[in-house]
């Protein structure tokens, strides 16, 4: 088994001493585990009803023709049957194929259509859609309409699966952009592999002895999969199952953790910041959490100090991307933290700055994160999109679209997305700096700054706020917090426009959506 814990107690020593092992296999590892997998809505399953269930798929798709290679489509909430599907269609050498059980149905039509998936697992609540696609559905339970369901599959105590070559391709998702339809990023039998580092570092160096791990963002999303859920299987430890529909009841959350005495989660920046509203319950819970794994979007200073004070866990920041996952990683256990940067790089990861022609940039000079090839966790490509692949890696460096600097230690740290950079009467600006600044003021509960096209700035800055229970928007608080932001960053940096809001539009991974306050704002604007 994999285990960075042999190789040293400190970041550099294990560093050092780092080598990406040439035999592994997460299925096999998967296979040989014993004990508790999973507990769902209070019932355990265990690592022998994953084989002996996922074998059963790995049959079944063999005998209604899935071939090595073929796509196989899986639309489920976290669920015990999305994991014998994950696993089964692994054991099958086909690609599985991560679908949100949000989707509508132009969404689900585009992704099965581009990457000719040839079933799909799914839930009743999303039949109706996918019948419509043509598209062959196995379901949870004998939903009407469906063409196969889970209970008569069974189980298979044999497995045909003899292993693969680390660079077989195994997993599809797709990747909204800004512009045109999703991309399919292919990755390859070592992206768990290349996402093992950060999760043992992440969790405070896991696994402990009767760990726990959960996570409410939905398996479908590289984050619930790739951070916490199949590194967690990979390593015998337990997950709880954390279903929902709709958005994220942070109370209920915090029940689950509380009951099932939870030590791990990946938990976005926002999902934090909604439990740190909730102080006074956090308080009264008896929760064992040991460490949490947060990434995403900016994970703040202020946040990492109300973790550990009020939740005697450490917020750990890590950063990756669908393409080339979980590369920068930190924990106070094993290296120096500091609370402003994301971290160094993984051990066994190649992170830089560079310029836009892949040339690597000195210390404390703002460009373009980027991930040297080979690396396990990167793409293979983009799907049945050549030119975006070429685009995307650039003298052999994975190019990242996020915009940041490197310090004289090697640690990192997130300026923006390169599109989101606002670039005003000549300055450029980063959205993140402004927002830190905006966060400290008294008023301020959350904040997401913008920029919006101005005739004769260029640019100027806009920043939604949510403002703290007590405080009512006025001229004279939205003047303060620009002399706020005068006086703490620079007076060409302070927001022109401050529209007060009840709440900030995110996406379903948690994070905030820009490119909707730019819109909103855009339409404001024109009206008036």
């Amino acid at each position: 088994m994999f285990d960075i814990r042999v190789l040293g107690n400190t970041y550099e020593e294990i560093k050092k001493n780092f080598i990406w092992p040439n035999d592994f296999d997460f299925v096999k590892q998967v296979n040989q585990n014993e004990g508790v997998a999973l507990i769902f809505e209070g019932k355990q399953f265990t690592y022998q009803e994953l084989r002996e269930r996922s074998n059963a798929i790995e049959k079944f798709l063999k005998e209604i023709g899935v071939k090595g290679g073929d796509v196989v489509a899986g639309m489920l909430p976290q669920s015990p049957e999305l994991v014998y599907s994950l696993l089964g269609t692994y054991k099958a050498s086909a690609i599985f194929l991560s679908m949100s059980t949000l989707f509508g149905i132009d969404s689900i039509a585009y992704r099965v259509t581009h990457s000719n998936a040839k079933i799909i697992f799914a839930d009743e609540d999303s039949l109706k859609e996918i019948k419509e696609t043509g598209l062959k559905v196995i379901t949870v339970s004998n939903g009407e309409g469906a063409d196969y369901d889970f209970t008569s599959i069974g189980r298979e105590t044999k497995s045909e699966y003899h292993g693969s070559k680390l660079d077989q391709p195994t997993h599809l998702f797709y990747t909204s952009g800004t512009t045109g339809q999703p991309k399919g990023v292919l990755l390859p039998r070592s992206w768990i592999l290349g996402h093992l580092p950060a999760w043992q570092i992440a969790f405070d160096l896991a696994p402990r002895k009767g760990d726990v791990f959960i996570t409410p963002s939905e398996w479908a999303w590289i984050g619930g999969l790739g951070d916490l859920l199949l590194p967690s299987l990979y390593y015998g430890t337990i997950v709880v199952v954390y279903s929902r529909k709709g958005r994220l009841n942070v109370n209920d959350l915090i029940d689950t953790m509380e009951e099932n005495r939870v030590s791990g989660a990946f938990l976005v920046p926002t999902a934090i910041r909604i439990m740190k509203q909730l102080e006074s319950e956090v308080r009264k819970r008896n929760l064992k959490i040991r460490a949490i794994m947060s990434g995403g979007e900016k994970v703040d200073p202020e946040l990492i100090s109300w973790v550990k004070n009020i939740m005697n866990a450490d917020l750990n920041h890590i950063y990756g991307q669908t393409e080339v996952n979980l590369v920068i990683c930190n924990s106070p256990v094993i290296m120096k933290v500091k609370p402003d940067f994301t971290g160094p790089e993984c051990p066994g990861h190649r992170v830089s700055i560079v310029d836009g022609k892949g040339n690597e940039l000195p210390p404390n000079q703002v460009g373009e994160i980027a991930v040297k090839t080979p690396d396990p966790s990167a793409l293979l490509e983009y799907y049945r999109n050549e030119k975006a692949t070429k685009e995307k890696i650039v003298n052999g460096w994975i190019l990242t679209g996020d915009m940041g600097f490197m310090d004289e230690e090697g640690y990192i740290k997130f300026v923006g997305r390169k599109d989101d950079i606002i670039k005003s009467s000549a300055y450029r600006l980063s959205p993140l700096e402004i927002e830190e600044v905006i966060a400290k003021h008294p008023a301020v509960n959350q904040v997401a700054v913008v920029g919006i096209e101005d005739p004769l700035r260029g640019t100027i800055i806009a920043a939604f706020i949510v403002l703290k229970e007590g405080y009512e928007p006025n001229q004279r608080l939205e003047d303060d917090i620009k002399n706020f932001v005068k006086q703490r960053l620079a007076v060409y940096a302070y927001p022109r426009i401050i529209k007060f809001v009840k709440e900030l539009p995110t996406t379903i991974t948690g994070k905030i959506r820009r490119t909707d306050l730019r819109e909103q704002l855009k339409k404001e604007i024109q009206k008036s």
